[in-house]
């Protein structure tokens, strides 16, 4: 009960935080209650992590049962959500924290606070009704968001639209039909995971509830062909609220937490297409984002270039590109989120993030770009950073099972290369075309953003320097998934297991 306590109060602090924001009296105000409640929820987080953070950490917390409607307030964690808390909690309080003022009012840090407590539902929940009801919430104070800052955007708000329904009705019945084919087999609490991987799915309804699954999956880490609202939101919807949704590995964790244990047969069977379409996306999008001008349009490329990936090596079922595709989910929510900051901080300055209309910059605002720099190095696998490791167990990975997909990996990660540091060139090299917005004097970074951004820097140098921690807290989620798909084969070895 302790722990279902504590959970409970991470889960909650940013949505009572929220509240407070939007009824108060200023932004000034609001701001200072969301950055307390940030700071809050980051420093609870960690309480999970130190309590049970070692290898082969899994914890249950049960909560009250409601018999009637088959559902148990049952929060758990693992080696991968208990390491995710407190990295959702760092990247709020430095979007809240480093965000540009402009941008920030009440409605927008309420919108932050509300889509961070719902999020952190979807990593701690272990009970199927609990997750339908976060997974859904996470969107809506972003509809509602735009609906009020952006009521002529027609484009958005029906992007938005498509991407709310489409990324819920399909997981929303799935879970309802598995509660009521677990109710049919006996199971006293259907929606609780722990009791429908006990009673089983029948295996004749497992493809097609993967595929309902995998459509909500596909939509949320925007791959090909359900990619289409991710350059939208980022390049015309409110950035913070967008990162959040599109940095936060929501995807993988409904893979891993409920696809896996209660659908095992069916994802021995159909993740070879999901690796496929992985590596499609991460080709597409690595593709369309070189042909971008706007910087916030290209991070939307990139960032579906990198979920492609992760899910390419989630969907291989091999021991190293597993865990090199957990560890790719931490080092890009990093080093992305790193990146758009520096792009709202100059969108704020100069009021526009397209390339054409910048160039010159190193010279007015030097920190600005070599933080821009080292974050593009982090975000590509430079060594030294995360995602160099996370890369390179995902290509030694992929590479026992699919030799010829490891080698398009390497074209997509190459083709994000030239993207980032041509962005780099452009934006912050060479002289200053005539006309262009950034002629003008510019205000330098503020200490609150070199702060921020120095943090998120140091987190993925630390973490790449010494991954050993990360990789022992996510061992024994890859060796659960692994020997949950060899069960649903039949017990047949899964490919480049070792």
């Amino acid at each position: 009960m302790t722990l279902f306590l504590l959970l409970s109060a991470i889960i909650l602090t940013p949505a009572l935080a929220a509240l407070i924001a939007a009824r108060s009296r200023s932004d000034e105000a609001a701001r200072r209650v969301a950055l307390a409640g940030a700071a809050l929820t980051a420093l609870l987080s960690l309480a999970p992590l130190a309590l049970l953070g070692g290898a082969g950490v899994a914890a249950d917390a049960i909560g009250p049962a409601v018999p009637l409607l088959g559902v148990r307030l049952r929060l758990g964690l693992d080696g991968y959500s208990v390491a995710l808390l407190p990295l959702l909690g760092f990247m709020l309080v430095a979007l809240i924290g480093a965000g540009p003022r402009t941008a920030l009012d009440r409605g927008t840090v309420a919108a932050l606070l509300a889509t961070c407590s719902a999020i952190l539902g979807v990593y701690c929940a272990a009970d199927l009704a609990v997750l339908a009801v976060a997974w859904t919430a996470a969107l809506l104070p972003g509809q509602r968001l735009i609906a009020r800052k952006s009521p002529g955007d027609q484009l958005l708000r029906r992007t938005y639209r498509i991407f709310l329904i489409g990324g819920t009705a399909p997981l929303v019945l799935a879970i309802g039909v598995m509660a009521w084919l677990g109710a049919r087999r006996g199971a006293a609490l259907p929606f609780d995971v722990q009791e429908l991987a006990r009673v089983g799915v029948p295996e004749a309804w497992q493809s097609p509830l993967f595929a309902l699954v995998g459509i909500a999956v596909l939509m949320r880490m925007a791959a090909v062909p359900f990619h289409g609202w991710l350059p939208v939101l980022l390049e015309r919807g409110p950035l913070g609220v967008t990162v959040l949704l599109a940095e936060m590995q929501v995807g993988v964790c409904v893979l891993v937490h409920v696809a896996v244990p209660l659908l095992p047969a069916a994802c021995a069977e159909q993740m070879p297409i999901l690796a496929a379409l992985g590596l499609f996306s991460a080709l597409h999008g690595s593709i369309l984002a070189l042909t971008q001008t706007d910087l916030r349009r290209m991070i939307g490329y990139l960032v579906a270039s990198q979920k492609g990936l992760v899910l390419l090596g989630v969907a291989s079922m091999n021991a190293q590109s597993l865990s090199g595709a957990l560890l790719q989910s931490f080092a890009s929510s990093i080093a992305i989120t790193g990146v758009a900051m520096v792009v709202w901080a100059l969108e704020a300055r100069t009021g526009t993030a397209d390339m054409r209309e910048l160039g010159g910059l190193v010279a007015k605002t030097p920190r600005m770009a070599a933080f821009f720099f080292l974050l593009v190095c982090a975000a590509i696998g430079f060594p030294g950073a995360l995602s160099f490791v996370s890369e390179d167990l995902l290509l030694h990975g992929i590479l026992h099972v699919h030799p010829v997909l490891s080698i398009l990996m390497l074209g997509a990660t190459a083709l994000n290369g030239i993207t980032m540091f041509r962005a780099f060139q452009r934006t912050f090299l060479g002289p200053i075309p005539p006309g262009a917005r950034s002629a003008g004097e510019m205000e330098a970074l503020l200490f609150r953003e070199r702060a921020a951004l120095l943090s998120l820097l140091a987190l993925t140098v630390v973490l790449g320097v010494a991954p050993s921690r990360l990789l022992a807290l996510h061992e024994p989620v890859v060796e659960g998934v692994l020997a949950g798909v060899s069960h649903g084969a039949g017990g047949a070895p899964l490919h480049g297991r070792r």
